[in-house]
């Protein structure tokens, strides 16, 4: 079956908000148009209205399924929320041609797509708020329960959590986070567009609860996109609300990433970077390219500026990374306190980790006497950034952030 997409009648405030103009002018990619040599999957659309969990209402939904698919295999599905937008041929992410390209280089697995819409009903017509925005599992069940074992009588689907993601934009996005958060077990992965972690009684509880999982986060990996000129509302401030989810994600050590934009509340930015969040979000998959690969030292050898925010103090250092037999070895030298050794370095999926002594002034940067300090980053390319912890109570951390240097020209 071709890739006909009915419309759907979307409220006037949420399609506003959805399609909204202003901001940056991002622009879709070659991977998200069609390639010759590509082979094109199908999409077929679909209507669920036998919901026990939501009775009364009506869901429609469209089914991807790539050209690689084969019944012998399972294959991975990936849920996506305000479906029509994500699948729309023409639409601001294209996610079927994406995944046709991904999945043709090897760069996603075979995966199925799950293009949802709110439920519709008589009264009140709109579910979306209802189904979005608890922070139950209600939804989670709803999607295991119902729509993925309908899809299932027809296309062999994993029902390993490392095969399942889940995505949405605005309250979409609220609700695949919560379904990974109650569900892990269910779903690994989620990508949130613009999420809507505001409301006092809604989801600006998640950073909260994010950072209570310090030291047993959950097996979850989470890209998170928002934009500078994203909503504010009486309900909150989407950016701000964003930003509050990033700093919880690393308190918390997730396996995460967050792209600040400057768009607002729509999906130009997450489309024109969805195929860079495909392949974060499935890059150790089995059968992906590179999965399975070690990290490349040299990707963190080299000198790095690093700046550390403790206590209204700005500290500027150097750390030396030098790789031997695939061994790290660093030192660190504080602008205050000199140099001092570096302990315990690893570099594993894009975090760099290392451990030194607290010395001279950095003793006295926690309420007791600190020993040890510990660092956490993010290397993308030529930067970092990432938090420095202590040893003594409370549990706390100060923001690093550094760029490597480079030799000049």
């Amino acid at each position: 079956m071709g890739r006909g997409i009915g419309r759907f009648p979307i409220p006037l405030l949420f399609l506003l908000m959805a399609t909204g103009a202003g901001g940056t002018e991002y622009t879709l990619g070659p991977d998200s148009q069609p390639q010759e040599g590509v082979p094109t999957g199908t999409v077929e659309k679909r209507t669920w209205d036998a919901s026990r969990i939501y009775p009364g209402t009506t869901h429609e939904y469209w089914i991807y399924v790539p050209a690689q698919y084969t019944d012998s295999e399972p294959a991975a599905v990936m849920v996506f929320q305000d479906g029509l937008f994500y699948v729309e041929p023409d639409g601001p992410v294209r996610a079927p041609t994406v995944f046709d390209n991904l999945i043709h280089r090897g760069e996603m697995p075979v995966t199925i797509g799950v293009f949802i819409n709110p439920g519709m009903k008589e009264i009140p017509w709109d579910q979306r708020d209802a189904q979005y925005t608890l922070l139950d599992d209600t939804y989670a069940r709803f999607l295991l329960e119902e729509i993925l074992p309908e899809v299932g009588k027809d296309y062999n689907l994993t029902d390993e959590a490392a095969g399942r993601a889940i995505a949405g934009m605005s309250d979409g996005g609220l609700v695949s986070f919560t379904v990974a958060w109650q569900r892990p077990d269910a779903f690994s992965k989620v990508v949130s567009h613009v999420g809507s972690y505001t409301r006092l009684e809604g989801g600006s509880r998640y950073p909260y609860l994010i950072r209570k999982t310090r030291g047993n986060p959950k097996p979850i990996r989470v890209f998170l996109q928002d934009g500078e000129n994203d909503i504010n509302l009486a309900e909150g401030n989407w950016a701000l609300a964003n930003l509050q989810m990033d700093s919880a994600l690393m308190f918390a050590r997730y396996d995460y990433r967050f792209e600040m934009g400057t768009g607002g509340h729509d999906l130009r930015h997450g489309g024109a970077i969805f195929p860079d969040t495909l392949r974060w979000l499935w890059r150790d998959y089995p059968g992906v390219v590179g999965a399975g690969e070690p990290a490349d030292p040299a990707a963190v050898v080299g000198e790095w500026d690093v700046l550390t925010k403790v206590l209204g103090e700005f500290r500027h250092s150097v750390l030396t990374v030098s790789e031997q037999d695939g061994a790290l070895a660093a030192t660190l030298h504080d602008e205050v306190d000199g140099e001092m050794e570096v302990t315990a370095i690893r570099f594993e999926d894009g975090i760099l980790s290392y451990e030194y002594a607290a010395s001279g002034s950095q003793s006295n940067w926690g309420k007791g006497s600190v020993g040890m300090l510990s660092v956490w980053l993010q290397v993308r390319g030529d930067s970092f950034r990432g938090a420095l912890s202590l040893d003594v109570p409370p549990e706390s951390d100060f923001a690093v952030e550094g760029r490597r240097r480079t030799a000049d020209p």
